[in-house]
């Protein structure tokens, strides 16, 4: 298959700085085409035309305009397109995210590693099955939740390949929160593990890093939320997604997956409640607008470095084809069973479930566990 193509801008008056960061793109990336603009005033007239970029890199402080002023206008006539700002310090990046001005927050010198993280959700984005009119709102929305500091520490230590269990354990045990729930999920009933547990590490260990990272993101977001909404309507959403995560999880089990798709399936069930969370602040300038709930779990979940397998799983009117029994399937079984508290589907999922040769165990798993 071929790489993903990659259309991107970069906007600075720093000549040296163009051409050593196209350079270095062009490497991350075989499949990307790069334009460089010193002028932000040259900004509109690029863009009428030329083909609409996947990602915009610009830099805070030009002569003749700011590059916050460059994205904001960017969200207004090019929002599909992944706004990067470049910065000195970070003393304003939750404001700018807050507001959905920016993306993706670099702090000069950045590294190999916050490039290709923005390069990373760029593809994916371009690969998820989003209507374009839902691209476009996805692009202008505002108020949409962000990631704190301690979150972005704990998932960039998650997203390398060997992460320090001592420093992921250090970091939880600062929010009794998060420890609190982090020890809840290693010690039910379907994790499987005969004894309790009250060491920390050890329950990282049961729940196992990507559940783990599924948690972080849920709790923050929940968090944030507890100024924002009901009380209620906010413990009703994270009831659901831990019950959504618990029967995915079991329901990856009872159709005999391996134990990492059933951990893979309780963070397709945990967060897909992320949309529903993000829409209780989120503001839109037409309400008429309404782009569904989990194509915006999936936006949020690329932006923030989830596994393409667990994205993509939101989506859910879209089956995949050919991936056999994917994480996708088992969140459409999941989303009948706990909405509708019954097993029945349209004659395309019918057709889809049967043709994988499951569906009677889809129904005596719904049976067991209802009891």
């Amino acid at each position: 298959m071929h790489e993903q193509k990659i259309n991107i801008l970069l906007i600075d008056d720093d000549e040296l700085l163009l051409r050593a960061l196209a350079k270095t793109l062009s490497r991350l990336c075989a499949n990307v085409t790069v334009a460089c603009l010193q002028l932000p005033n040259e900004f509109e007239r690029y863009i009428g035309s030329n083909k609409t970029p996947d990602i915009i890199f610009c830099d805070s402080m030009m002569p003749l305009s700011s590059g916050l002023k460059v994205l904001e206008h960017a969200k207004a006539i090019c929002p599909t397109a992944l706004r990067c700002l470049f910065t000195s310090d970070l003393s304003s990046n939750y404001q700018l995210q807050v507001n959905n001005t920016i993306h993706f927050h670099l702090v000069k010198p950045f590294t190999q590693k916050h490039l290709v993280a923005v390069l990373d959700s760029a593809k994916l984005l371009k690969l998820l099955p989003i209507h374009a009119p839902h691209r476009v709102i996805l692009g202008q929305l505002s108020d949409l939740p962000f990631l704190g500091i301690v979150t972005q520490n704990l998932l960039s230590e998650l997203n390398i390949n060997e992460p320090n269990i001592s420093i992921l354990e250090n970091n939880i045990s600062h929010d009794p929160v998060l420890t609190g729930k982090v020890l809840q999920v290693a010690n039910s009933a379907f994790m499987g593990f005969d004894s309790q547990t009250t060491n920390l590490k050890e329950a990282i260990i049961r729940i196992g890093l990507v559940s783990l990272k599924a948690i972080v993101v849920f709790s923050e977001l929940s968090q944030q939320l507890l100024n924002k909404a009901k009380q209620e309507t906010l413990n009703e959403l994270i009831n659901k997604g831990y019950k959504k995560a618990s029967m995915a999880q079991s329901l990856a089990k009872y159709l005999k997956q391996d134990r990492q798709t059933q951990l893979f399936a309780f963070a397709v069930g945990l967060l897909s409640v992320i949309g529903e969370l993000a829409a209780m602040c989120i503001v839109q300038d037409n309400e008429d607008e309404n782009v569904p709930k989990y194509a915006l779990s999936a936006y949020l979940l690329a932006l923030w470095g989830f596994e393409k397998s667990i994205v993509r799983a939101q989506l859910l009117d879209d089956l995949p084809v050919d991936e056999g029994i994917s994480l996708t399937v088992i969140h459409m079984i999941v989303e009948h069973a706990y909405c509708q508290q019954v097993i029945e589907f349209n004659q395309t999922e019918y057709d889809f479930i049967d043709d994988l040769k499951i569906l009677e165990d889809v129904q005596q798993w719904f049976l067991s566990f209802k009891k």
